[in-house]
């Protein structure tokens, strides 16, 4: 408990760092950050990996109970990620000119480095506006292995 609780404070602290290294170049509009987050799980649950490398941004990083993941193992995991339905919810979002921070929590089963996981879990997705659209910089996995 005590490695997961560490693993949230540092991730939660890379987040921060990380969405403020955002491209500042475009002019900050209002953003649906649930349509993104719904889109992002669409694409990984029909495995649209089109979508998925288009979205991920250059400098994206992850953390998950196994370890933190670069833009091109990200896509790895997402080729390889066995996901059966979901349910996304809670959603509290809030956004810093071109930097979007989304929270929420899934009910899904998905395998992960071997690992089964079944639960209600927090996530943290941070998105950043370029001038290509909304880039997915960084996400944070909050649920604790067995």
């Amino acid at each position: 408990m005590k490695r997961l609780k560490t693993v949230t404070v540092i991730s939660v602290f890379l987040m921060l760092v990380f969405s403020m290294s955002c491209n500042r170049q475009v002019q900050p509009e209002k953003a649906d950050g649930e349509a993104l987050v719904k889109q992002v799980w669409e694409a990984m649950k029909t495995n649209d990996m089109e979508f998925i490398e288009n979205i991920l941004a250059p400098g994206f990083q992850s953390i998950h109970q196994d370890g933190a993941r670069n833009r091109d193992e990200q896509i790895e995991l997402i080729r390889e990620l066995n996901m059966g339905e979901y349910v996304l919810d809670n959603f509290k979002i809030t956004q810093n000119e071109n930097t979007l921070n989304v929270t929420y929590f899934v009910n899904v089963t998905e395998t992960i480095a071997g690992n089964t996981i079944t639960k209600h879990a927090a996530r943290l997705s941070v998105f950043c506006k370029t001038t290509d659209g909304w880039k997915w910089f960084s996400h944070a996995n909050l649920v604790a292995l067995k």
